[in-house]
């Protein structure tokens, strides 16, 4: 039996790791399954560079803490490859360039995507939770 598998948006991470209110229950249920190894994790690349950005504007938000902290689960980075770049071309003109390598990661992994984005749940074709 294959475990499920889940693409995550940089939101969901990030609020799980500040421990927000603001993070969905379904999807803290999810990252607490990441983090005991009872899914296959994915994490786009470009949510890593969100994430940083976001650092570089919160300085309550420490990159390096937010990195070591998702080490602590087996998530599997998905790198800008010729898959990815594949698929962001395949999607609606209307989507942003970061949305669509999420989509795309989200696609290629065969993962149900965890996102607050509206706009990301109304046109990923495969499974959203929020």
């Amino acid at each position: 039996m294959s475990l499920p598998k889940y693409c995550f948006d940089t939101h969901p991470l990030v609020w799980y790791f500040r421990e927000s209110k603001t993070l969905s229950e379904k999807a803290k249920l999810i990252l607490d399954e990441a983090f005991a190894g009872s899914i296959v994790a994915f994490i786009p690349s470009i949510v890593l560079l969100e994430a940083f950005h976001l650092s570089l504007k919160d300085s309550k938000f420490v990159f390096s803490e937010f990195v070591d902290f998702l080490k602590r689960a087996e998530f599997i980075i998905i790198p800008l490859e010729e898959e990815v770049l594949k698929t962001c071309f395949e999607l609606p003109i209307e989507i942003n360039i970061h949305d669509r390598i999420v989509i795309a990661t989200a696609k290629i992994s065969g993962s149900s995507l965890v996102t607050k984005d509206k706009v990301l749940r109304s046109l990923f074709p495969s499974e959203t939770i929020w």
